[in-house]
C-alpha cells in the first residue's frame, strides 16, 4: 500500500469517526436547571451489591421491557443513591419505572417507592449515552447550580431514560 492510499483510508476514518460522534450528539451541551417536580413515583427493584453484578443489567433490561411493551406507563428510571457506608465497589441503587399515572397491575416482584420532591436540580443531557460526559462530571456540575441558587440537595439522583437520546438527571432538593 503506497503512501497516498494510507492518507486517503485515514482521512476516511476520521471523517467516519467524527462523523458518528456528531450524529450521537456528541456536541450538544448538557442543560443544567432547577425545576419545579411532583413527588416520583416508582416501582421496581432495588439493588445494593457489587457494581458489576449481571442483577443490575437484568432489572434494567427487564424495566425497560416493561416500557417498551406497554405493560408498564412510565419512563425507565434509576435510582442511585450516594451511600458512605457501602464497600468499595458497592452500589445502591433502584431500577424500574417511574410512573406516569397510578398502576394497579405491577409485577408480583416490584416495589413501590414514592420519593417525595417539589423541587430537583436536573441536568438534560441530549445524546447517546456513548458520547455523554462522565456521571462525576455531570454531578459535580449539578452540585454546582444547586450551590449557585442557595439549595440543599438530596444525597441521591434519579435518572430518567426519556429515550435513547435524552437522558434527564434530577437530584431532588432537600425539603
Amino acid at each position: 500500500m503506497n503512501r497516498k492510499t494510507k492518507i486517503v483510508i485515514g482521512l476516511v476514518a476520521f471523517v467516519a469517526v467524527v462523523s458518528l460522534y456528531l450524529y450521537l450528539g456528541g456536541l450538544n451541551s448538557v442543560e443544567y436547571s432547577v425545576e419545579s417536580v411532583a413527588d416520583y413515583h416508582l416501582v421496581g427493584t432495588p439493588f445494593k451489591g457489587e457494581g458489576d453484578s449481571p442483577e443490575i443489567e437484568a432489572a434494567f433490561v427487564e424495566a425497560r421491557g416493561y416500557v417498551e411493551s406497554g405493560s408498564i406507563s412510565g419512563i425507565l428510571t434509576i435510582v442511585h443513591y450516594q451511600d458512605t457506608t457501602l464497600a468499595e465497589g458497592e452500589l445502591k441503587m433502584f431500577i424500574g419505572v417511574k410512573l406516569n399515572e397510578g398502576a394497579s397491575d405491577i409485577p408480583e416482584h416490584y416495589q413501590r417507592m414514592t420519593i417525595p420532591a417539589t423541587n430537583a436540580v436536573r441536568a438534560s443531557i441530549s445524546a447517546h449515552n456513548v458520547v455523554m460526559p462522565s456521571p462525576s462530571t455531570i454531578e459535580g456540575n449539578i452540585k454546582a447550580t444547586a450551590k449557585d441558587n442557595g439549595l440543599e440537595l438530596q444525597n441521591f439522583t434519579v435518572e430518567q431514560y426519556v429515550s435513547e437520546n435524552l437522558l434527564l438527571i434530577d437530584m431532588p432538593v432537600k425539603q
